[in-house]
């Protein structure tokens, strides 16, 4: 069997679709930009990297687990624009008319799922590429998942995240610990950047190291972390470590494509005035040219 699994960050692909195109409407009046862009990059993957198996996976507008531990958790984000969630129904009729399984739990982001997914998928020995633009998935890469930036359109392994960070994806979470994330209202070791965060991972190899030789630390450096607890640490890192382990009731060969509805989803298509795509799902999954990108992905 072919156990290749491919694993799409829906939210993020929903925002750079709504943002990368100028508004778009169908023929009605609706608005159709997200729509077109979202499907037109997911027809992308699809044909690019052909896996057997593959699903999309997305946050929930509920709170999380982590607002539970930490309220001011992405309190800077803004809510989702209006013209965006009214084209989210759309979206997901789609992606299931393309014979593809949609994931989302309440409580949980799509990254806490796909990380789960993809140790269940190693663990059934898959290979797994995770298709997403965030950076705090860096943390999941090993022998057998990797990542697919789809705004620089390269894969990330284990070197590329030394070379990028200066840290491994095992040092990650504490790299970000260190560092914090604005996006997402994290707050790291105040003096610690990026750089600072590697040279410390590096010496010390890992944050209860970094702790432990606090004194050996020099100037404004020795006297931010003199001020930091084991607590606050524990704090940010439960914030930023993804779970692996919450509770998906699917199991991993499932999520095995399933043919699409060509007749629906052209209909769809003519409905709201994308010729082009209707071209598109008419192509076979492989070109020459995505087959030699597929062999060197795994």
């Amino acid at each position: 069997m072919d156990k290749k699994l491919l694993l799409v960050d829906g939210s993020s692909y929903l925002y750079r679709a709504y943002y990368a195109l100028p508004p778009l409407s169908a023929p009605d009046g609706t608005p159709t930009g997200a729509i077109y862009g979202f499907v037109r990059m997911l027809l992308k993957l699809i044909s690019t990297f052909n896996t057997p198996y593959i699903a999309v996976v997305f946050d929930r507008p509920e709170k999380t687990v982590r607002h539970k531990i930490y309220k001011e958790y992405k309190a800077t984000r803004k809510e989702t624009p209006n013209d965006l969630q009214v084209q989210i129904p759309k979206i997901k009729e789609i992606i299931k008319l393309l014979g593809i399984k949609i994931l989302e739990i309440p409580g949980y982001e799509a990254d806490d799922i796909i990380a789960t997914l993809s140790k269940k998928a190693e663990n059934r020995s898959f290979e797994v590429i995770i298709v997403t633009p965030d950076k705090d998935m860096n943390q999941l890469i090993d022998q057998h998942i990797k990542i697919f930036n789809p705004m620089k359109e390269e894969i990330v392994d284990t070197q590329k995240v030394i070379e990028k960070y200066g840290v491994s994806p095992q040092q990650f979470i504490d790299y970000l610990v260190l560092v914090g994330d604005s996006i997402d209202n994290i707050p790291g070791i105040k003096g610690v950047g990026p750089k600072t965060a590697a040279s410390l991972l590096q010496e010390f190899g890992s944050i209860d190291r970094i702790l432990e030789n606090k004194d050996k630390l020099k100037g404004k450096l020795k006297e931010s972390f003199a001020a930091v607890s084991k607590e606050d640490i524990q704090l940010v890192r439960s914030l930023v470590k993804l779970h692996q382990d919450i509770d998906i009731p699917v199991e991993i060969e499932s999520l095995k494509k399933d043919k699409p509805d060509l007749i629906k989803l052209k209909e769809i298509f003519e409905k709201l005035g994308f010729k082009s795509l209707i071209k598109e799902i008419e192509k076979p999954n492989l070109e020459k040219k995505q087959t030699i990108v597929q062999k060197s992905l795994f």
